[in-house]
């Protein structure tokens, strides 16, 4: 009670200076974090319902809870085998140190151990990405005298999770600038961008930096230790079978026990956050079946059309669905209500879409072979041609019908 009344006299403070103000708009940020809004609308159409657009953003955070944890562990799995080979006893750091000195330690073998290392490497790059979001929100919030957007915290939590582990703070600080204020705040905020921007900052790291996401050691934080990708290992060093000589299963790729980013890598953790999304009503369960439909027909194509002995055209559909971040990609961000089609035919033109040019990028292009990104952003730029072809395909489909029935 008497935080709340606290809580209460911090907001007549902020309201007294004005709500426009970087503090004010900070504060309210926070607010809308904890408390839904009391505005009212005063003009119709007007609609009672539990959620606004703050908690629907927020569902897709809850929906990526299995894949942080697995994250999580296995990152800090990696890491500490990575130590192990290497025949460290203490990681390097601030890190090491706190983990020696709360007895944790470094055991591959504890998963609470490995939880633990794994959230020391995420904690840092998601707090930054949220405070520089806030800032920007803050920013613009109070140029345009406008309340603070929404939808923060799930662009802050989703871009934290694609990332390597080894991501600098500074670039944490490049990529949400650059997603946030090119990809979303420029457009007037949540509604009205072009493309996601956790996938717009996540394509400015690929361009701008490329030794970020493709360079060596980028995936594993212990200095001297080089471990790719399961996707780079199928792309570049012999597909399948390149796998199985690391010691690679499908089952332990689906669970994301692999080397990768801190939380895209589990397709099962993919898999129960759509169902979740799903089950929420805030995700299309079009868009997620499209795509997996339009990577197995892609992968079919180039199986059956393809040189024959290339293992880059050879990798069989099931392979292709839990390698990389398509899963990850798929549910969580191709799905995004704004920049993707609306119409229930867009919504499965836009799915195939991505599936279809996941493979095609991943087969002709071993240069940038992480498809998944650039089939998203290309298929959001034509989601309004895809919804205006199927709203006009259906007016004049009922133009002809009101002729028929007229004759």
């Amino acid at each position: 009670m008497g935080a709340q009344k606290g809580f209460d006299r911090l907001r007549e403070k902020f309201a007294m200076h004005g709500e426009h103000s970087v503090g004010g708009a900070l504060f309210t940020l926070f607010d809308r974090f904890v408390y839904s809004t009391t505005a009212n609308t005063s003009a119709g159409p007007q609609v009672r319902d539990s959620n606004n657009v703050q908690r629907l953003m927020n569902y897709f955070v809850l929906a990526t809870l299995p894949c942080w944890i697995i994250g999580m562990w296995n990152l800090g799995h990696q890491t500490n085998i990575a130590m192990a080979q290497l025949e460290l006893s203490v990681a390097s750091g601030w890190r090491g140190w706190l983990l020696d000195y709360l007895s944790i330690g470094f055991d591959p073998q504890d998963m609470l151990a490995c939880f633990w290392h794994g959230l020391l490497y995420f904690l840092p790059v998601f707090i930054v990405a949220l405070f520089v979001g806030a800032m920007w929100e803050a920013v613009f919030a109070t140029l345009r005298r406008k309340p603070v957007d929404e939808g923060l915290l799930a662009i802050a939590w989703l871009y934290a999770l694609i990332l390597p582990a080894t991501t600098p703070l500074y670039q944490v600080v490049l990529g949400m600038t650059f997603g946030l204020v090119v990809g979303k705040a420029i457009y007037g905020g949540t509604g009205r961008y072009l493309v996601n921007p956790v996938l717009l900052a996540l394509a400015f790291h690929m361009f701008s930096y490329p030794g970020l996401i493709f360079g060596e050691g980028v995936w594993v934080p212990v200095p001297g230790y080089d471990q790719p990708t399961t996707l780079e290992l199928a792309i570049k060093e012999g597909g399948v079978a390149a796998l199985a000589a690391a010691d690679y299963s499908w089952g332990q790729i689906f669970v994301g026990n692999q080397v990768g980013s801190m939380g895209a890598i589990s397709g099962i953790g993919a898999l129960i956050g759509a169902l979740i999304l799903i089950i929420m009503g805030v995700a299309s369960w079009r868009i997620m079946l499209g795509g997996v439909l339009g990577l197995i027909a892609a992968v079919l194509i180039f199986n059956g059309l393809g040189p024959t002995g290339n293992p880059l055209y050879a990798i069989p559909w099931y392979w292709h669905l839990i390698l990389g971040g398509f899963a990850f990609g798929l549910v969580f961000l191709a799905t995004d209500p704004v920049p993707a089609a609306t119409t229930n035919i867009g919504r499965w033109i836009f799915g195939i879409t991505v599936g279809l040019l996941t493979v095609v990028v991943r087969v002709t292009n071993p240069a940038h072979y992480e498809g998944v990104v650039f089939a998203i952003l290309l298929a959001s730029i034509f989601a309004p041609l895809m919804d205006f072809v199927v709203i006009e395909w259906h007016i004049r489909r009922r133009r002809r019908r009101l002729i028929e029935n007229s004759a």
